[in-house]
């Protein structure tokens, strides 16, 4: 252990999925460096249901909050609860204000540079500023706790049961897949509809392996699977909408890979060791991309910006993101197909 440890820490990651993920390699530094302590993670009731099972951490689910009804019960919930410390890794208006209400001398939150929506007046600590991938940003949380980098776990979790295996395998293609994730949490970092068809064919042709798209419940979601299979030469399986997070982590788990834009399955997927073809432009794949394997991303984040941000060679602020709708299209189908293939012949090398 690298640092005295505090007895209660409290940590609150409400969201997004793949973020909920990343935070897990922050809560297993947390748990080898202080393993007496109790850490208490307010999450949400969608991101509990993919964390359930999770070792060492006790839960408290927020819905989020809508109404001040919503805060006046999370503050009487909070009413006798004393901890250490609170690590408020989640900057947004709603969520800045559950960080007003949980009692706790020592505050962490994030640096100036990604502090939004008036973060830095909800917490008197601060993680330093640094380029870097946002699982990198959340362990910055255990460095300010005095834990040193050599000690970080590098390494995200997702706690799936025999049952979800189960579920996944009814379900899941005889003989080998590929699944495709076509649609993220905001259109602008989707891919136009008539590429991700032509890289389906691509893969089917190629390998000869199956290719299973998956998506959440949403008509937007769903609606973007459909018209992929709709577009596509080859029969796809189409489970969007048909699998909850965890069924879908273990289909990856028994995936070849995953192609898919900047979406939380991302994440999933390397929880659970599956290579990742990632597509990216409206933000870097060094900041949201694949963690620790990124080599297969196609990354046009650099051209976008010089195209819709008019950087003209300046490299534009870290985090900054290009939202603008014609930055996907700058991903060509060809780019994508060779760095699936590129992964295909390093799995059949062993590497």
């Amino acid at each position: 252990m690298s640092a005295a440890a505090p007895k209660n820490i409290c940590l609150v990651r409400l969201s997004a999925l793949g973020d909920v993920v990343l935070a897990t390699a922050l809560v297993a530094t947390l748990r080898k460096n202080f393993p007496a302590s109790r850490l208490t993670w307010v999450t949400s009731p969608a991101a509990f249901e993919l964390l359930r099972g999770l070792e060492g951490v006790e839960f408290f689910m927020l819905p989020k909050p809508r109404r001040v009804g919503d805060y006046l019960a999370f503050r009487r919930a909070m009413r006798g609860k004393n901890f250490d410390v609170l690590l408020a890794a989640q900057a947004s208006f709603r969520v800045n204000l559950v960080h007003a209400l949980i009692p706790a001398p020592r505050k962490i939150g994030f640096d100036w540079r990604r502090a939004r929506d008036g973060h830095r007046w909800f917490v008197n600590e601060a993680i330093p500023p640094r380029d870097e991938h946002l699982a990198d940003g959340f362990l910055a949380f255990a460095g300010a706790l005095g834990v040193e980098p050599k000690n970080y776990v590098r390494r995200t979790t997702v706690p799936l049961a025999d049952e979800d295996f189960a579920a996944a395998k009814k379900v899941q293609p005889a003989g080998r897949f590929v699944v495709l994730n076509p649609a993220a949490s905001k259109a602008e970092r989707n891919w136009p509809v008539e590429r991700y068809a032509a890289v389906a064919d691509h893969v089917a042709r190629r390998t000869g392996w199956s290719v299973l798209l998956t998506g959440g419940p949403g008509a937007e979601e769903r609606s973007l699977a459909d018209a992929v299979v709709a577009r596509a030469q080859t029969p796809l399986l189409n489970l969007a909408g048909h699998t909850t997070v965890r069924q879908l982590t273990a289909l990856l788990a028994s995936a070849e890979a995953l192609i898919a834009p900047d979406t939380g399955p991302v994440h999933l997927a390397g929880a659970v060791g599956t290579p990742v073809v990632g597509l990216y432009a409206v933000a870097r794949s060094a900041l949201t991309g694949p963690w620790l394997d990124g080599r297969y991303c196609v990354d046009k984040y650099a051209e976008a910006a010089r195209q819709f941000l008019g950087a003209k060679g300046e490299v534009p602020d870290w985090h900054q993101r290009v939202h603008h709708a014609g930055a996907m299209a700058l991903i060509s189908v060809d780019e994508v197909c060779a760095q699936f293939d590129r992964l295909v012949a390093d799995r059949a090398a062993g590497r």
